[in-house]
């Protein structure tokens, strides 16, 4: 028993350990890829958006718009987000990888599909909010 225990100690600490160790280029090339991808901005105008539908929904809060601004941009913008975001990323892909789709995002393709996606934004978050009345209505 106590055996197993130190075993999953162990295997966990080393875990956590590796997870923890990302080495300055792969936090870079994570850091290249996010940026040409434009993940920046368009976390920006994700939280405007939701920014304007939460006016829309509730036009109360209106008189607090600096504020809300301001919370949603401390709280799910790029500068909040950066660090977890950079993590991740180099998580799951390699130095190498990063830098290939830094390039694509790059690319006039890659700009395309940017383009294509924050074109959405707006329409998935009406698609979210219609599928959420959905639920929420009453059964006739």
């Amino acid at each position: 028993m106590m055996r197993n225990l130190f075993i999953a100690v162990m295997l966990l600490t080393a875990f956590a350990a590796t997870a923890a160790e990302i080495s300055a280029s792969h936090r870079a090339a994570a850091l290249e890829y996010l940026e040409a991808k434009g993940t920046p901005q368009l976390l920006e105008r994700n939280c405007r958006t939701m920014l304007e539908r939460q006016i829309a929904l509730s036009p109360e809060y209106a008189k607090h718009r600096a504020e809300l601004e301001k919370f949603y941009l401390d709280t799910f913008g790029f500068a909040a987000l950066k660090e977890e975001l950079i993590a991740m990323y180099a998580r799951e892909y390699s130095e190498a990888e990063l830098r290939e789709l830094a390039k694509f995002y790059r690319s006039e393709l890659g700009r395309k599909s940017v383009a294509v996606e924050e074109k959405l934004v707006p329409e998935f978050a009406e698609l979210l909010e219609r599928k959420v009345r959905e639920k929420l209505a009453p059964a006739k």
